[in-house]
């Protein structure tokens, strides 16, 4: 019987390891499509970690001597570690030359539950023009008896109850855009008068709709707020010429999901991506646990993103993001 006992131990085991590389490796193949349920989006989400599971199984596959096992966990753990690594680590800023700096900072306000004094005062040390989603009139109104309008006098703002407004704040004078609008998205644009700069740059926010909003599935919604954000950046990427693009925002999706990747077309690069700043998640940040998962973004378009980080928020349930981003500079002022 103990002999037996021990023998089902391994059986088991074996089971438990070759379940967790098919599962690995599955996670895998569906990160290469575009997300369609919601069994397909945790799986897809969930990617980043599934590279620890596979390290796991292959530790304990060497420590039991099978060799063929073995081999095929690390051919899952180096897949699963290489579209992550490529993602995170890899990117350096390339060089523009002469070049104006503007920093964006970009920030999900938890439907106005950010603390103003705390965002405000960073605001005023540290950025340029700031991006915001779940912008309330109330939170607005926070704003500006914190003074940001002193800092930041030109501002484009859409304020609505809950999770649908959006705005920015600019030290540089801006002219909003008219832009078409999308279902399950918003994304309004401005242009930006840099001094030195020969092209205004097009300033957006974003906020498209989550795929589980109120704890329900709304992957459906989702998908059409994601393929309006593709149409719109396309629109901007005609609108804006040669001119640089910056859209920061909260696009509820991870780089692990297709349809984000697809946005990185027609010369959009994700700021993180390009910088190689490494894994910086966003989400959730009001939690007793560290955010988990990379949802919020700061996208460029004939600029280069040198710097990224994730900035704490008083009262907001995601990390805001803090880029630098370089514009070339007209060439007859320089």
């Amino acid at each position: 019987m103990p002999h037996l006992s021990g023998r089902f131990r391994v059986v088991l085991l074996t089971a438990l390891a070759v379940a967790a590389l098919v599962f690995s490796a599955f996670t895998l193949v569906v990160r290469t499509r575009p997300v369609s349920n919601i069994f397909d989006l945790f799986l897809a989400v969930g990617s980043p970690y599934t590279a620890l599971a596979a390290l796991s199984v292959l530790a304990l596959l060497a420590l039991r001597r099978r060799i063929f096992l073995s081999i095929v966990a690390v051919l899952v753990v180096t897949a699963s570690l290489a579209v992550q690594v490529s993602w995170y680590y890899l990117g350096r800023p390339p060089e523009i030359g002469q070049h104006a700096a503007v920093r964006v900072l970009s920030s999900n306000l938890f439907k106005g539950r950010a603390d103003a004094l705390s965002l405000v005062g960073f605001a005023q040390r540290n950025a340029d023009v700031i991006t915001v989603a779940e912008l309330t009139s109330e939170v607005a109104t926070r704003f500006s008896r914190a003074g940001i309008d002193k800092t930041f006098p030109y501002s484009h703002l859409m304020p609505a109850p809950g999770a649908g407004g959006i705005g920015m704040w600019s030290r540089y004078p801006l002219t909003a855009l008219t832009v078409p609008r999308h279902r399950r998205v918003t994304m309004p644009a401005a242009r930006l008068r840099v001094p030195g700069v020969r092209f205004e740059p097009l300033l957006a926010a974003v906020h498209v709709m989550s795929p589980v909003a109120g704890d329900t599935n709304t992957v459906d919604d989702w998908r059409l707020g994601m393929a309006g954000a593709k149409e719109q950046l396309n629109s901007f990427a005609r609108v804006a010429g040669p001119a640089a693009v910056i859209i920061g925002g909260d696009y509820n999706s991870t780089p692990d999901l297709r349809q984000f990747r697809d946005l990185l077309t027609n010369g959009y690069r994700d700021a993180v991506e390009q910088t190689g700043a490494g894994f910086a998640p966003t989400y959730p940040s009001n939690t007793w646990y560290p955010p988990i998962i990379v949802i919020d973004h700061v996208l460029t378009r004939n600029a280069a993103a040198t710097s990224i980080r994730t900035v704490d928020i008083p009262g907001s349930d995601h990390r805001a993001l803090l880029a630098t981003i370089k514009l070339p500079l007209d060439p007859t002022t320089s």
